[in-house]
């Protein structure tokens, strides 16, 4: 008699613990079964129709033994079919590297990630008496609270590597949409990207929008491409006996050894086509980069974060427009092309360009830098007038983390999140660079040199205020002195701006 009960009541405790979704209207009849069961058995003990013989030689008792064993045996299958069940459930995350939804075997990937960076630029000295002719200040600078981003985008893999990126911006003006691209990442050392993205030229470009050192990047920066439509391939390899790491999208700095060469439309110096921009010709711009972190894995840890490579680009627009050149922080025109002599118009790229990049940074615990130097060279057309320029730009920056965290090309993580009342203040990053763009003296054939600056120098102070891993306040103050560009000859008065920013990225 015992036996059966414990059987009957384990039997209850299964469901009532392992319980199957949708099936609970089930699980109540077979627990009102077993109850029956148990009732008809304690009667049959009370009237003695149970003893001490084997419980075989009561026919009741077979008949009930058989349907208290069909009941186990049903439990048993529905809880293998709950546990089937939840093996193929997806799997949430969700935290400071945003919201993930993983398939349960990992094949796929759906991450929702964000970033909104808040900006305040305040111009001071900038009351110069110069004006046009229509009594207009020719360089006061309004100061402004902006929207610098407002991103939220999409990225992750279907059937382990094939990575995708979908990233708008709804603070960009009509370039709403500055990524879309897919990436087939088969094997480290070769992968195919396809779409829209950064093509792989300038070294501070590479780095996250949301990982820079100042609010702004420098001047090398600007005469590469922004973003542009076209293919790439692209791979990595490591030092012998370690792991080659999987990379997807034009940003790695992971790995011992990196390529990439891509074909794009071409968009000229710090272009970036808009959505539904078409190609205008044939000709398309060719871009590569080699870069090699040489000392990694060689146990000499204070060169581990050393890199430095080349990049380059070549390609011959049919009349491409020529995008103004701005300051770093403040965003001012300095160059622009719509400004020319009397008798000409505004001139377009039209033949041969090319560009070259050596590029190198070095990390090493708190301490960080990078160094890069462009010559941009294209064609000047305008009417009859076809002039060569040479452009050239560089920069030196370098960082501290005070705080005593790790310094990195994708960023600073605190030890310490921001907490006031418990005595942690998050990271302290402090920072200088010095960046300089020279315009080829040919350039004023065309343009009118009281309106363009032939050269722009800035220096740059700034500090990082590290809440967390995700939020970020910035300060910087730039001090911008110009050659030429004003009346006469003259150079126009220097800029200088102090810019804030409070970021949110995830």
């Amino acid at each position: 008699m015992k036996h059966f009960k414990r059987t009957a009541i384990a039997s209850v405790i299964n469901l009532a613990l392992f319980g199957i979704p949708d099936a609970h209207a089930d699980t109540e009849a077979l627990e009102r079964r077993i109850r029956e069961l148990e009732s008809r058995l304690e009667k049959l003990d009370h009237a003695g129709v149970l003893s001490n013989k084997p419980v075989t030689s009561a026919p009741e008792v077979e008949k009930l033994t058989r349907k208290v064993n069909t009941l186990e045996r049903k439990l048993e299958v529905q809880d293998e079919v709950t546990a089937s069940t939840f093996s193929k459930l997806p799997v949430f995350d969700a935290g400071a590297d945003g919201f993930k939804i993983t398939s349960a075997d990992k094949e796929h990937q759906v991450r929702i990630r964000g970033a909104v960076q808040a900006d305040g630029r305040f111009f001071i000295d900038d009351n110069s008496k110069a004006q046009d002719s229509k009594h207009n200040d020719l360089y006061r600078q309004n100061d402004r609270f902006e929207i610098r981003q407002a991103r939220i985008w999409l990225e992750g893999y279907f059937f382990k590597n094939i990575f995708y990126k979908i990233m708008p911006d709804f603070a960009a003006g009509s370039n709403i949409l500055p990524d879309a691209y897919l990436d087939y990442a088969y094997h480290p050392a070769a992968s195919l990207l396809v779409g829209k993205y950064k093509p792989s030229i300038s070294l501070e470009r590479l780095q996250g929008d949301s990982d820079g050192t100042f609010l702004e990047r420098g001047f090398p920066t600007y005469l590469a491409p922004n973003r542009d439509v076209g293919i790439q391939l692209h791979g990595a390899f490591s030092k012998p006996g370690y792991k080659t790491e999987t990379v997807a999208g034009p940003i790695d700095s992971k790995n011992t050894f990196i390529y990439q060469i891509g074909v794009t439309n071409g968009t000229g110096d710090d272009g970036s086509p808009n959505n539904d921009a078409k190609d205008t010709d044939d000709n398309k711009e060719i871009d590569g980069r080699l870069f090699a972190h040489p000392f990694q894995h060689t146990g000499y840890s204070w060169l581990e974060g050393f890199g430095l490579g080349v990049a380059g680009s070549v390609g011959n627009p049919n009349k491409q427009a020529l995008k103004p050149q701005s300051t770093p922080i403040g965003r001012s025109i300095f160059l622009d092309y719509t400004k020319v002599n009397s008798g000409f118009a505004t001139p377009t790229s039209d033949g041969a360009t090319y560009r070259i990049y050596p590029q190198a940074y070095w990390y090493s615990g708190p301490f960080g830098a990078i160094g890069e130097y462009v010559v941009s060279s294209q064609h000047l057309v305008s009417g009859n007038t076809n002039v060569k320029q040479n452009n050239t730009a560089w920069q030196i920056l370098a960082s501290y983390v005070v705080t005593g965290e790790d310094n990195s090309f994708s960023g600073v993580k605190p030890i310490r999140n921001f907490d006031p009342f418990n005595g942690r203040w998050g990271a302290l990053q402090l920072a200088a660079r010095y960046t300089q763009l020279d315009v080829d003296n040919d350039t004023f054939r065309i343009l009118d040199p009281n309106k363009s600056a032939s050269g722009a120098k800035a220096w740059t102070i700034g500090a990082n205020w590290f809440l967390n891993s995700n939020a970020i306040i910035r300060a910087d103050y730039e001090n911008v002195s110009f050659d030429g560009g004003a009346a006469k000859g003259g150079n126009r008065p220097n800029e200088q701006v102090f810019a804030t920013r409070f970021q949110l990225a995830f």
